[in-house]
């Protein structure tokens, strides 16, 4: 099975040049290009990604059930926020007033946890950037 896209983690197998027939794990893409592990060697090399072929993803078991509860995660709030609004206001009058005003609200809330508590604001911003990343992998 071909694909013009590989993932970091997917096991490759190398067709044509000088590396044909050997095995090896993704560790970076760009342009067109594929930074690869072969087994047996202890570097990597850059190869055209069109000389791969992917022989499976090498994406571990238990990442579907955490993008399932990232997911969640996400969407849940915002499911409550118009169920909330839905039922309260009996309709979606004034819905992106009430919004906008949240995004607002969040915004402030923000600026005021950066200048109270920076520690903790940055370590809220890595975990979200490892959502982030989670999200993508």
């Amino acid at each position: 099975m071909t694909r013009n896209f590989l993932r970091l983690g997917d096991t490759v197998k190398a067709r044509g040049g000088v590396r044909s027939g050997k095995r090896g794990v993704v560790v970076a893409t760009a342009a067109g290009r594929t930074k690869v592990r072969f087994n047996g060697t202890s570097g990597t090399r850059w190869v055209r990604s069109s000389n791969l072929s992917s022989t499976g993803s090498g994406s571990l078991p238990w990442i579907l059930p955490v993008k399932a509860a990232l997911v969640l995660f996400l969407v849940v709030p915002g499911l409550r926020f118009v169920v909330v609004h839905l039922w309260t206001h009996g309709g979606l009058d004034g819905f992106a007033t009430a919004l906008g005003n949240q995004m607002g609200q969040a915004a402030l809330a923000w600026g005021h946890l950066i200048t109270t508590d920076p520690v903790g604001a940055l370590l809220h911003l890595g975990f979200l950037g490892v959502v982030s990343r989670l999200m993508h992998w």
